[in-house]
C-alpha cells in the first residue's frame, strides 16, 4: 500500500509553520526562563498575577498562543509527510523503520516515567514533541548512515 505523500516543497512550508508557531507559542515562556525569574522575588508575584507576556498580549491572549503551539505541531507533521527529493523504495523503508523505532523509544520513555512516579504529570504535548523530534532525528541518521 502506497501512502500519498505531500510534494517536496511542503518541507519548506512545514518548516516555516513550525518555526513561526514555536517562536510565537513559546516566546513568553522562553523569555521568562531567559530572565531567570526567581520564585521568591516580588517580580515573580507580579508576573504570576498578570500571567501574560509581551508576545501573548500582542497576539491576542492565551488561547491564541495555544493555537500557535498546535500550528507548530502541524508544521512538523507536514514536514514529516513531505517527499524527499529522491523518493524510492529505500526511503519508504527508512520511513517505516524510523517510525517503528521512534514509537518503541517513545513508549519506553513513557513507561519509564510512569514507573518512576505515578504522581508525575506530563502534558500530552511533551510526548507529541518528543515523538516528532525522535522521528526526525532517527530518519535523518538512517538516511545519512547506512545502518
Amino acid at each position: 500500500m502506497k501512502i500519498q505523500i505531500l510534494p517536496n516543497w511542503f518541507k519548506k512550508v512545514g518548516l516555516i509553520l513550525f518555526i513561526v508557531g514555536s517562536i510565537i507559542g513559546g516566546g513568553d515562556d522562553f523569555m521568562r526562563g531567559w530572565n531567570s525569574v526567581d520564585c521568591n522575588s516580588q517580580t515573580s508575584e507580579i508576573n504570576s498575577q498578570n500571567n501574560y507576556g509581551l508576545i501573548t498580549i500582542f497576539v491576542g491572549g492565551k488561547n491564541t498562543t495555544h493555537i500557535f503551539y498546535v500550528l507548530s505541531f502541524i508544521g512538523m507533521l507536514i514536514y514529516m509527510l513531505a517527499k524527499e527529493k529522491v523518493e524510492d523504495d529505500y526511503i519508504n523503508k527508512l520511513r517505516l523503520e524510523s517510525f517503528q523505532l521512534t514509537s518503541i523509544i517513545t513508549l519506553l520513555i513513557a513507561i519509564f516515567l510512569f514507573a518512576i512516579s505515578k504522581k508525575s504529570n506530563f502534558p500530552l504535548d511533551y510526548f507529541i514533541t518528543l515523538f516528532f523530534w525522535f522521528y526526525l532525528v532517527t530518519f535523518y541518521i538512517k538516511k545519512r548512515i547506512d545502518l
